[in-house]
């Protein structure tokens, strides 16, 4: 009988540890592919979609788009940013070369990429990273919030 309680506590040790191993312990190639998170719009009946797409070159692109439920379909961009990326540690490092978006004053919220304004564009955005459940989930932490602006806490995005 003690054999086998010690022999389920172990098993259970095992597990726990091997999986928040797994989570934390992460590389550049770890990143690699599309992430992404997407939200119910009610006013259009539609989904935005933001994914950032992570490539083995050390660049990336962030694509805001729409999208019908139940689909993997976009019809169109709100905003697309491109640019490099390094990771150290848990930190990732993004070089925002390329700022794309809708024209100022639409009426629409999407349009295709041929229509987005913007140029280039110049700003570097440090992340606290995480991977969690096996490294299907992308755990983006902005850091801390100054005080009197609007932040958000960590955001998680799935791997698609």
């Amino acid at each position: 009988m003690k054999l086998s309680s010690s022999l389920a506590i172990a098993t259970i040790l095992c597990i726990t540890l091997s999986c928040s191993i797994d989570d934390n312990d992460f590389n550049q190639e770890n990143l690699h592919g599309t992430w992404e998170l997407s939200s119910y719009w009610e006013e259009s009946e539609l989904f935005l979609v933001q994914a950032y797409e992570f490539n083995e070159d050390g660049t990336f692109e962030l694509r805001v788009t729409a999208r019908q439920q139940d689909s993997n379909i976009d019809f169109g961009y709100n905003s697309l940013t491109s640019g490099t990326y390094s990771l150290a540690g848990n930190t990732l490092s993004l070089q925002e070369k390329e700022f794309l978006t809708i024209p100022e004053g639409s009426t629409v919220w999407y349009t295709g990429m041929d229509k987005l304004v913007g140029g280039d564009w110049n700003r570097e955005t440090e992340i606290t990273i995480s991977l969690k459940e096996r490294k299907s989930q992308l755990v983006l932490d902005f850091g801390p919030c100054p005080p009197n602006a609007l932040c958000t806490g960590p955001i998680t995005f799935f791997r698609r």
